[in-house]
This record gives C-alpha cells, sequence and structure tokens, in this order.
C-alpha cells in the first residue's frame, strides 16, 4: 500500500547479508570493482543510472559501497512508490545544501517527495513524505563499544565528550558528562550506559539539524540545545521513563526531548528516537509537532524493492 499526502512512512535495509563479495587478495578500489562484478552486485547496479553506479564504485571499502548502493535503490523505491513514477524515470536531484531531493520532470505525473536518508554500520534508514510543506531529518548510530569503551578509559569520560564540543552547547555538554545510569551495574556497563547516552544526544541532534538541510557544523549548532534525553532501551530491557511499545528488533521509542535555541523553547518539530536492536539508535525530526508518523519498516529486498524495478529491467 502507497503511503497517502499525510503519511510520514520510515524503511530501514539491512545491507550486511546483501551482495557478498568473494574473497579476493584485492584492496581499496580494486576490491570494490571485483566486488562490483559479482552476480548480486551486478544486478543490483544495474537498477542505478550511469552517475549513481560510478558514485558507489568511488568507494574504498566494500562495506561503504553497499551503504551507497543500498540507499540509491531505497531512494528509487520511495520515490517509484510514493509518487508511483517509472523506474526509468526517476532522477534524484540535489537542492541548494546539496540535500538529495526528487522534483518530478515538466512531463511527468506531478508530485514531489521529501525525504532524508541516513546509514551506518549495516543498516541505510530513510523517512519520506509526498508533504514537500515538511523539512524531514533522520539519523542512524550504531554503539562501537570496542572501540568507544578504551578510548573512554584511555582519555577519561569527562575528556572524551569534551572531543565533540563543538556540536553540542556547554549546559549539553555538562548534562552528558554528569549523567549517571540508572541502576547497581558494573564499571564496564556504567561506561557503555554512559556512551549509549551520548549516543542519544548526538543522534537527535544530527536529526534535527539535517532536517533543516544544514549539517552538524552550522554556525548556530551550539546554540541549538537539547533537554531531558533519555536512551531508548533495545526490546527485551526495560527503562520505566521511555515510551513505546518493543516489537522483535525494534526497542523502545522516546519522544520527551525538549529542544531550546538561544532561551526559547522550540514547539513546532516532533522528534522521536528509537532503539533497534541491541546497538543501534534511529532518530526522525519533523518541522511539524503532530505529524502523521507511520512505524519504520524493515524492508526485504526481493519482495519491497526488487518489483519496482524489476518492470524495466535495462
Amino acid at each position: 500500500m502507497s503511503p497517502t499526502d499525510t503519511d510520514i512512512f520510515r524503511w530501514v535495509l539491512d545491507v550486511k547479508a546483501l551482495w557478498p563479495a568473494t574473497e579476493t587478495t584485492s584492496k581499496g578500489p580494486a576490491a570494490t570493482a571485483e566486488w562490483a562484478t559479482e552476480e548480486e552486485s551486478k544486478w543490483a547496479l544495474n537498477f542505478l543510472t550511469i552517475d549513481e553506479q560510478t558514485k558507489v564504485l568511488r568507494f574504498y571499502h566494500i562495506k561503504d559501497a553497499k551503504l551507497s548502493l543500498g540507499s540509491s535503490l531505497l531512494k528509487r523505491c520511495a520515490v517509484a512508490k510514493a509518487c508511483r513514477v517509472p523506474w526509468s524515470r526517476i532522477k534524484i536531484s540535489f537542492d541548494k545544501n546539496h540535500k538529495p531531493c526528487y522534483v518530478a520532470a515538466p512531463d511527468a505525473m506531478p508530485g514531489n517527495l521529501e525525504f532524508n536518508v541516513s546509514h551506518h554500520g549495516s543498516l541505510v534508514a530513510l523517512v519520506g513524505s509526498t508533504d514537500s510543506r515538511l523539512g524531514l531529518g533522520v539519523d542512524i548510530v550504531q554503539m562501537n563499544f570496542d572501540k568507544d569503551v578504551p578510548a573512554v578509559r584511555h582519555r577519561g569520560w569527562e575528556e572524551w565528550v569534551k572531543t565533540f564540543e563543538a556540536v553540542f552547547s556547554q549546559q549539553e555538554v555538562r548534562d552528558i558528562v554528569s549523567w549517571i545510569p540508572p541502576g547497581h551495574v558494573s564499571a564496564e556497563e556504567n561506561v557503555k550506559a554512559k556512551i549509549r547516552h551520548f549516543y542519544a544526544h548526538w543522534c537527535m541532534k544530527e536529526a534535527y539539524v539535517k532536517m533543516t538541510g544544514e549539517a552538524l557544523m552550522a554556525p548556530w549548532v551550539q546554540q541549538m540545545e537539547f533537554r531531558n534525553i533519555l536512551d531508548p532501551m533495545p526490546a527485551g530491557q526495560s527503562l520505566l521513563s521511555a515510551e513505546g511499545r518493543t516489537n522483535g528488533d525494534w526497542g523502545e521509542i522516546y519522544t520527551n526531548v525538549e529542544i531550546w535555541h538561544c532561551g526559547t523553547q522550540v514547539k513546532d518539530v516532533k522528534m522521536e528516537l528509537q532503539a533497534f536492536r541491541d546497538d543501534y539508535m534511529i532518530a526522525t525530526a519533523v518541522s511539524t509537532p503532530q505529524p502523521h508518523l507511520l512505524p519504520f519498516q524493515e524492508l526485504d529486498i526481493e519482495h519491497d524493492i526488487y518489483p519496482f524495478a524489476r518492470t524495466e529491467r535495462k
């Protein structure tokens, strides 16, 4: 079923098991080029334009090329499904902030799509709506405790947090540094909980900034302050002050964040943060206080994406 004009649909695609690469001694661009000749990779790449294929193959690491491929397919599927545009007529453009967008060609069926894409780890996330008045932002983060826990132990918690102070207000830094995990946990779990809380702040802020069409280094980013953030827990874990039901891989949802800009509360934006599996969080930002947000849907490449492209196989 296609989304309505008032729906904001949200998709996730996991590329980890898709388009596998045969073992090779090649490295970097040579390995990516070899991967592109594999049967499954070649099949998927053939659904993209030459320019889109070139962008995918620029990546040094195959894992990054797979994310780029997944992102391109997800964006094209969103346009095909929401705007009912034939796959071969889809052209992804870029707005003044270099943000991907779709604007219907003069001789095509009328209809625009507002969307935003994020990827991290092996996941690609997309939020979209045919209501062009909306600003949309999405950010996905995967906690990398194997990397971050040793770094925190080496530098100390406060110094590690201050590494990222260019994107946070002074109060946000103080909030993150002073936050104490609830309950009684081991020293190891204490550090992991703090890191998770840090990434909840990061994810929310990144989604908001992306909604505006700018980047985390926007000059006003330190003046934008997020308060009352709680990190939602994965499915199967409990956090009484977070909301939302858990379902399979999808964990708790948190929505009670406060947004302040230069001392004034921002009330015309809706934000949501949801846990996914054990180590991901996904933030959504929408430029209206009461949007019709559809639940996230994890797509299957064979059943949800390829059918829209397969009818016009090049």
